[in-house]
């Protein structure tokens, strides 16, 4: 008998994978089974019954109770019920959830951006490591193949205060000073991560550097994973942040939902790509950085500050590779010669209007790359 419940329950989270894996990034099933185990900390076998019900949603897209309902109640389930595991998936960081005029919608979420960030104060070191087995082994490979960027790169407030023209999107302060609110500032969850597998960020001691912005910050206050502040103490954050020299990442659209501050040596994304030969080419950056050989003392200050690996000092003269360069302007910022200046790359890119238009896109990509090849 116990053998056939536990033979149940992995077909049901197989069902679910499967699922999941119809979201634009999706979640494909991997050899190891790490897929399998790493649903099995978010979902209980009930609870994965009732995600297969819904759809995915980031904010537009989100459904209300009454319509997730009609499509359950076949299977016996009451409204009562279904609203008592939605709410219980909620808090367990499991999918999306907003309240709007006082009715309920709810989602699937990604894994990232969504589920993985959802555990933050929550991790266990059970949970980190089929993590980073699926996200090597399933998420990351599935991310590149449908070009899912969520996040870009935009300049430090001091390296691009003297220059004009930039694109207003990719102006950080002026993006959070227009930004309706709530603010929400929570603990960074790979800086956690990192402390849990005793590996401390080499850039900050501090945890509180991730912020969201309106419906995003709400989830987070909601479900007590971050706390509110203002539009001032959201300035002050950013400001530290950009003295430690971390990295600024918000999410690649123009309504603003959240804003990583990230580092090579913590980050999820940014630990990955600084292996790669040319970071310049798989991040979303508008700029790069550029030396003035007549002004540079060879300090090395911009060495160290690079976390891309880009910069080296040959015959005490500063000089960037810009294949590696991702424009984040940390050197120009703490260049004590000004020597440094970020340029505009001859391709611009401007992001889509709303995370929504953004997984538009990677769906239609998603659907294109899956098609069928069809012999004329």
């Amino acid at each position: 008998m116990a053998d056939e419940i536990i033979a149940e329950n992995t077909n049901i989270y197989r069902k679910l994978q499967k699922h999941l894996d119809q979201m634009p990034i999706g979640f494909p099933s991997v050899k190891s089974g790490s897929d399998i185990r790493l649903l099995k900390h978010l979902f209980t076998p009930e609870e994965a019954k009732i995600a297969m019900f819904l759809k995915f949603g980031w904010e537009r897209d989100l459904e209300p109770l009454e319509i997730i309902y009609q499509r359950a109640k076949e299977s016996g389930i009451s409204l009562e019920e279904i609203e008592s595991t939605l709410d219980r998936m909620v808090s367990k960081g499991s999918i999306m959830f907003k309240r709007e005029k006082g009715k309920k919608y709810y989602g699937n979420a990604l894994l990232m951006v969504g589920m993985f960030e959802f555990q933050v104060n929550n991790l266990t070191k059970e949970f980190i490591k089929d993590f980073h087995d699926y996200f090597e082994e399933g998420w990351l490979p599935e991310a590149f193949r449908v070009k899912g960027a969520q996040l870009r790169v935009v300049p430090v407030e001091k390296s691009i205060e003297f220059e004009k023209g930039i694109n207003n999107y990719d102006d950080i302060i002026e993006l959070i000073k227009s930004t309706e609110g709530p603010i929400m500032v929570t603990n960074c969850i790979c800086k956690q991560l990192k402390d849990i597998l005793n590996e401390p960020c080499k850039i900050t001691d501090r945890r509180e550097v991730c912020m969201a912005f309106g419906f995003s910050a709400q989830l987070f206050i909601d479900q007590e994973r971050g706390r509110t502040i203002t539009k001032k103490e959201a300035l002050e954050i950013l400001r530290k942040n950009q003295k430690d020299g971390l990295i600024l990442q918000p999410d690649n659209s123009q309504k603003l939902s959240f804003l990583c501050s990230c580092c090579s040596c913590c980050c999820e994304n940014l630990s990955k790509v600084v292996s790669f030969p040319n970071p310049a080419r798989i991040t979303l950056t508008n700029y790069y950085a550029k030396v003035d050989s007549d002004l540079c003392t060879g300090c090395g200050t911009c060495v160290e500050i690079c976390q891309m690996k880009a910069i080296t000092v040959d015959d005490e003269i500063s000089s960037i590779e810009r294949k590696r360069c991702i424009g984040c302007g940390n050197c120009v910022a703490q260049c004590p010669s000004e020597a440094i200046r970020l340029y505009n790359k001859e391709k611009q890119f401007t992001p889509f209007a709303t995370m929504d238009e953004l997984f538009d896109k990677i769906m239609q990509r998603k659907i294109k790359l899956n098609e069928p090849n069809i012999k004329k």
